[in-house]
């Protein structure tokens, strides 16, 4: 009965230790034929909005602020929204947060060659085995400049300019 019980416990934490990255490594085998970053997209976030600012001047209205910038470097990606995929498993959706150097402001206080962190849905999943993306939205790729109209939300207390619904960011080279 001693070595049953020794054998349950094992398993049980076998499985919270390496369950993501078995779930990580099942997921990469349904890529969608594209690759983010270097690893296999395995997720497709869809996300609806309801009204969409398609006007430049109402983009500038609507957003916390407004400027050109040049992605950096991601800073970080934050995992938020876990859902329980079995008993012993929870799958989070990622944020990733880059730095962006502000080259021109629009709109607002931005110091031009400051810093700023933007978030936007999607990114690298917690095991670094897959991605998740949300459809329809620009991808931000280093050393790129776009144009930002982003929105302050707020998470677990911290403010971060957001750019995920697709109006939000415009290409400019």
């Amino acid at each position: 009965m001693k070595k049953v019980i020794i054998i349950v416990v094992s398993i049980i934490i076998l499985v919270l230790c390496f369950g993501g990255k078995v779930i990580d490594a099942i997921n990469a085998k349904k890529c969608y034929g594209e690759y983010y970053r270097g690893v296999p997209v395995t997720g497709m976030i869809n996300v609806s909005w309801v009204d969409i600012p398609k006007d430049y001047n109402e983009k500038i209205e609507l957003s916390e602020c407004a400027f050109i910038g040049k992605v950096k470097k991601i800073k970080e990606t934050i995992y938020r929204n876990g859902v329980w995929i079995n008993p012993f498993i929870i799958s989070y959706n990622p944020y990733t947060i880059y730095e962006v150097e502000i080259i021109e402001n629009i709109k607002g206080s931005n110091e031009i060659n400051s810093s700023v962190e933007i978030m936007q849905m999607g990114g690298i999943n917690k095991f670094n085995k897959s991605a998740s993306l949300v459809n329809g939205i620009i991808r931000l790729e280093d050393s790129k400049i776009y144009k930002f109209f982003p929105q302050k939300i707020e998470l677990d207390g911290k403010s971060y300019l957001d750019v995920t619904m697709p109006c939000l960011i415009e290409n400019v080279n």
